[in-house]
C-alpha cells in the first residue's frame, strides 16, 4: 500500500489513498468524528502498534482484501491509530490489546470492540452486521466502552482504594506458576513490584513468595546469546513469544534490580548485565535514545527455519542468517522509563555504567524532545526511521500527553536522587508545570492530553503522575504537590473503573501503598563534596526502601554539626543524627515498626 506522509497537522488529518484498492484511513481527530456525523456513517477505529505481529497480519491480509476495502470505504469513516505515537488513545483501547478494533455510531457512541486479528472472511461478517444495524437503527451502546472522566472524586479513604487494588491483583494471581493469566506478559514492573513493597513494609511472606516466583519465572525469558528479555510466554514460562520490546527491558531492569537488592543473588546481577548488553548492542540509536522493539520475524535468508530454531543458534550463526527487524521509532515515554530502570540497576549494584547510560538517555531526551514551552513531544522522526516498513501511518504533532510527562517526572527524580545534581530537580520542576496544564482544576486529576474529544483521566497514568507529584511535594516541602497527588487518585480511581481495569492497576497499587504508608526521607546535612557526606549518600542509595526520598539538605530544619550527619524521618518521627555510613541501613529498618 502506497503511503503519503501528512505534511501539516493544520490540514485535515486524512491519509486517504488515491486509488480504490486501499482503505481510506484517517487520523484520530475532531474532523474525523465530525465527518462521521455529517455523512451519517459509523466509524471503524483500528488501534495497534509496530511490535504487534497480529496487527501486521491484519494489515497485510484483512485490510488489503478487496471485499473489506470496498465495505469499509463505502460504509465507514475509518480511523487508524498508532498506540505508541498517541499514548492517550493507546491507553483508551488497551483493554482490547492489539490490534483493537472498535465500531462507533455516527454520534461517537461505541457499539462494539473486538481484540486481535480477524481474517477477511470473518471480518466481513462483522462489518455487514454493523452496516445492517446502522441502517435499521438497532445498534446499541457497548456496555464495555472506554470509560470517561468520573463526574465526581472518590471520597472513600485511600486505604480502601489500596485494599480494592490489592484484592484484584491477589485474586487473579497465579500461585502455581507466578504472574497473572495463562500468558505471562512482562510489560510493566509495577504489579510485580507491589508484592516486594508489601513484603518489605508488612513482613508479608506470601507477598514475597509471589514476587520471587514471578521474577524467577521471567528469568526464563532471557536470551543468553544477545541478551534482553522476550515479551511473553504462554502456558508455561518456557513457551516464548520471541519478540523483544523496550517496555519489557524496562520492567526487567526494575524487577531484577529489586530481586538482587532483596536476595543478593548474583544471577540477578548477571540478568541486569544481560539486559544492558542487549540495549547497547541492538536497540540504541545514534542519538542515545532506544528503539521501540525487535520484532518476532525471521530474516529473509532463514528459508524454512522457525523462529524458535533461529534463537537456539549462537551469535555467529544468527548473524550469518540475518537479524530480525527493528522498529526504529523513538518514544519519549519508553525512554523515560528506561532512565528509571537504569537508575534502579545503578542504585542496586553501584555499577556506574548504568548511571552513565541513563544520563546519556536523559540528555538526549532534553536535547531532541523538549520544546519551547517546556513540554516534551512523544515522537519525532529520526534518520534511522523507515516509513515503508510501518503498519500505521506516521503523524507527528506537539500535543501534550500525560503519560510521557508522568514518566519523565519520575526519571528526573530518580536521576536527582542518584546524583544529587540539582539540574535534574530543575527538570522535574518543569514537569510539574506541564502536569498542571493537564490538571482538572475543579475536580482534580490529570487529563490524558490537552487535545481530546472525550475527556478522560487515565487511571494508571494518573497513578504515575500522582506518585511523582507526591515525591516532589516531600522533596520541595510543598503541600500543594502532595494534595494534587491525592486528588489525582480520588478523581481517577472510581470504584467501577478500578474494578474494570482488573490487574492493570500496578501503578495504582504502588501509589496507594506510598500514599497510605507515607514517605521515608533520608536527608544528608553536610558539604556534598565531603567524602563523609558522600559515604552517607551512597549508603542511603543502597538501602531497599520503596518509600525513600533521598537528598542533601542545607542546615535549617536540622542543625549544622561539626561533621556530616544523616537524618531519617517520616511524618511521625526522626532518627538521631547518623554519622557512620555503616549504620544507615539499621537505622532505616527501625522505621518498619513505627
Amino acid at each position: 500500500m502506497k503511503k503519503y506522509m501528512l505534511l501539516s497537522i493544520m490540514l485535515f488529518n486524512t491519509v486517504a489513498m488515491a486509488a480504490d484498492n486501499a482503505i481510506h484511513w484517517q487520523a484520530w481527530s475532531q474532523q474525523a468524528f465530525d465527518k462521521a456525523r455529517e455523512l451519517n456513517k459509523p466509524m471503524l477505529i483500528n488501534v495497534g502498534h509496530e511490535g504487534c505481529m497480529a496487527c501486521r497480519w491484519m494489515k497485510e491480509d484483512t485490510f488489503t482484501h478487496p471485499e473489506i476495502i470496498e465495505l469499509v470505504n463505502a460504509n465507514f469513516i475509518a480511523v487508524q491509530v498508532d498506540s505508541e505515537m498517541r499514548p492517550d488513545i493507546g491507553e483508551r483501547y488497551s483493554d482490547w490489546a492489539w490490534p483493537a478494533t472498535a465500531f462507533n455510531k455516527p454520534d461517537g457512541t461505541q457499539v462494539l470492540a473486538i481484540r486481535g486479528n480477524r481474517k477477511a472472511e470473518n471480518f466481513s461478517v462483522i462489518l455487514n452486521k454493523i452496516i445492517e444495524g446502522h441502517r435499521a437503527g438497532t445498534l446499541e451502546p457497548d456496555q464495555l466502552a472506554p470509560y470517561s472522566a468520573p463526574s465526581k472524586p472518590r471520597d472513600t479513604p485511600l486505604t480502601k482504594i489500596r485494599d480494592q487494588v490489592r484484592f484484584q491483583l491477589d485474586d487473579s494471581f497465579d500461585d502455581k506458576l507466578g504472574g497473572w493469566g495463562s500468558n505471562k506478559i512482562l510489560e510493566h514492573a509495577e504489579p510485580i513490584l507491589q508484592y516486594a513493597h508489601r513484603a518489605h513494609l508488612e513482613n508479608d511472606t506470601l507477598a514475597k513468595q509471589r514476587f520471587m516466583k514471578t521474577v524467577n519465572g521471567f528469568m526464563h525469558h532471557l536470551d543468553p546469546v544477545w541478551g534482553g528479555v522476550f515479551y511473553e510466554s504462554f502456558g508455561n514460562w518456557d513457551e516464548l513469544i520471541l519478540e523483544k520490546r523496550l517496555e519489557t527491558q524496562v520492567a526487567a531492569l526494575q524487577i531484577f534490580a529489586t530481586a538482587y537488592k532483596l536476595t543478593g543473588e548474583k544471577r540477578f546481577e548477571k540478568a541486569l548485565v544481560n539486559i544492558q548488553r542487549y540495549l547497547n548492542d541492538h536497540l540504541k540509536s545514534e542519538s542515545e535514545l532506544f528503539f521501540a522493539s525487535q520484532q518476532a520475524n525471521l530474516p529473509e535468508l532463514s528459508n524454512s527455519m522457525s523462529l524458535i530454531e533461529y534463537y537456539e543458534l549462537d551469535d555467529k550463526h544468527r548473524r550469518t542468517i540475518g537479524i530480525p527487524s527493528i522498529d526504529h521509532s523513538l518514544y519519549t515515554d519508553l525512554n523515560a522509563r528506561i532512565v528509571s530502570g537504569l537508575m534502579h540497576a545503578y542504585e542496586t549494584t553501584g555499577n556506574k555504567d548504568y548511571l552513565a547510560m541513563g544520563l546519556r538517555t536523559a540528555d538526549a531526551l532534553i536535547r531532541t524532545r523538549k520544546v519551547k514551552d517546556g513540554s516534551f513531544v512523544q515522537f519525532k522522526q529520526n534518520a534511522e526511521f523507515k516509513h515503508n516498513e510501518r503498519i500505521h501511518e506516521v503523524l507527528e504533532n506537539e500535543a501534550v500527553y500525560l503519560r510521557p510527562h508522568a514518566y519523565l517526572g519520575l526519571a528526573f527524580l530518580d536521576l536527582y536522587q542518584a546524583t544529587a545534581d540539582v539540574r535534574w530537580l530543575h527538570q522535574a520542576e518543569g514537569i510539574v508545570k506541564v502536569l498542571y496544564s493537564l490538571q482538572d482544576n475543579q475536580l482534580g486529576g490529570f487529563f490524558g492530553t490537552t487535545k481530546q474529544i472525550v475527556p478522560r483521566k487515565p487511571l494508571e497514568d494518573n497513578a504515575v503522575a500522582a506518585r511523582f507529584m507526591y515525591l516532589m511535594g516531600v522533596l520541595m516541602k510543598k503541600d500543594e504537590y502532595t494534595l494534587a497527588a491525592e486528588r489525582a487518585i480520588r478523581a481517577s480511581a472510581a470504584k467501577d473503573i478500578v474494578e474494570r481495569e482488573g490487574r492493570i492497576t500496578g501503578n495504582l497499587a504502588l501509589t496507594t501503598e506510598l500514599l497510605t504508608v507515607g514517605y521515608l526521607e533520608f536527608s544528608i546535612v553536610g558539604d556534598a563534596n565531603d567524602p563523609a557526606s558522600q559515604a552517607l549518600f551512597d549508603s542511603a542509595r543502597r538501602v531497599y526502601e520503596p518509600r525513600k526520598v533521598q537528598h542533601y539538605e542545607a542546615p535549617g530544619r536540622y542543625p549544622k554539626r561539626n561533621k556530616p550527619a544523616m537524618y531519617i524521618c517520616n511524618v511521625q518521627a526522626c532518627s538521631a543524627p547518623i554519622y557512620k555510613a555503616e549504620n544507615v541501613a539499621a537505622e532505616a529498618r527501625k522505621f518498619l515498626n513505627l
